[in-house]
């Protein structure tokens, strides 16, 4: 096999997704020790560093499908780890928010994430210039689509305008 059959080794998103299968393998196993599914960490890490959230912004922000963060909040809520309440505005929405034993849970776990994360990483020194590079790779993508949707959307208008 040449390296120009070597697809997947030198595509970047499948060589981030190993990455972060091996970086993120030790830290499932605490979470199963927990008793929480990734789609629940998700959810409360993203409550942790944002506050109360609307179910549809912590799914977007969690990067999971709706259904799975509805699902993993209703497990969570059981168990007296968030609670939701509805909105001010709108008694639709519901506002999730992390209980007292929901952020000492979410701390306890951040601690064992950074840890494995530390112990993965400690042969290989800083990566905070990879981290910078990634969060600079990811900005330009998002602003890409972001453009590419709104192109997309006046092209749509035009036409929708003309066929009026």
């Amino acid at each position: 096999m040449t390296s120009q059959d070597r697809f997947l080794s030198g595509y970047l998103p499948y060589v981030l997704r190993r990455a972060d299968q091996a970086l993120s393998d030790p830290f499932y196993e605490v979470l199963a020790e927990y008793g929480i599914a990734r789609s629940e960490w998700r959810a409360l890490a993203v409550l942790h560093e944002f506050g109360d959230l609307g179910v549809v912004e912590l799914a977007s922000t969690a990067l999971s499908p709706q259904p799975t963060i509805t699902h993993a909040l209703r497990r969570l809520e059981k168990r007296a780890f968030i609670t939701r309440a509805p909105g001010t505005t709108d008694k639709r929405q519901r506002i999730v928010s992390l209980t007292a034993s929901g952020k000492k849970l979410t701390k306890t776990l951040m601690v064992e994430a950074l840890r494995l994360e530390a112990e993965a990483l400690e042969e290989f020194g800083e990566v905070a210039d990879l981290v910078h590079q990634l969060q600079t790779l990811i900005n330009a993508a998002e602003a890409r689509r972001q453009e590419t949707h709104r192109q997309e959307t006046r092209r749509q208008e035009k036409g929708a305008a003309h066929a009026g």
